[in-house]
């Protein structure tokens, strides 16, 4: 008798999903600082249509990415102090989404980008990484898990045939 998986069994482990909040909760803190100290700055300089429309639109990419990472963990926490069953956390509306913007290559080798917001560019795109694959390992296929377990899931379905 094969025993299925239940949602108690992909519990991923407390302590490092609360050092990942903490790492989320951190990371949005000091770009929100960032962006203001920066918009401050650029306020005060004469800046080129261009690079301030590419800037613009990559500092949305961050406060996106960054968005879906908090609302994720928020839901988890409902998840965990019973305010929401583990059903509905797994439904479209409270999973990881934006993937397409979150994750997408952006041309930080330009110079348009400010060093600094290319690494935070860079955190933030990689924490959203770490938050996909905890969103898999919780609930499984999604439209917002990169497509290597997507891959990885047919194979699987495929050996099982």
């Amino acid at each position: 008798m094969t025993q299925k998986n239940t949602f108690e069994d992909v519990l991923l482990e407390p302590r490092f999903m609360e050092k990942s909040y903490k790492e989320a909760m951190l990371l949005t803190q000091d770009v929100a600082n960032y962006f203001e100290l920066e918009n401050k700055s650029l306020s005060e300089e004469s800046i080129n249509v261009g690079p301030s429309v590419t800037y613009a639109s990559e500092t949305m990419r961050v406060s996106t990415c960054l968005m879906q990472i908090m609302s994720w963990f928020l839901v988890q926490k409902a998840v965990d102090n019973g305010e929401i069953t583990p059903q509905q956390a797994s439904e479209p509306p409270y999973r990881l989404g934006a993937f397409d913007i979150c994750l997408a290559e952006v041309d930080t080798e330009n110079g348009i980008l400010p060093e600094q917001f290319v690494i935070y560019l860079n955190k933030a795109q990689n924490l959203y990484r770490q938050v996909a694959r905890m969103d898999h390992m919780r609930y499984g296929n999604s439209e917002a898990i990169n497509t290597v377990h997507n891959m990885l899931d047919q194979l699987k379905k495929d050996n099982n045939e």
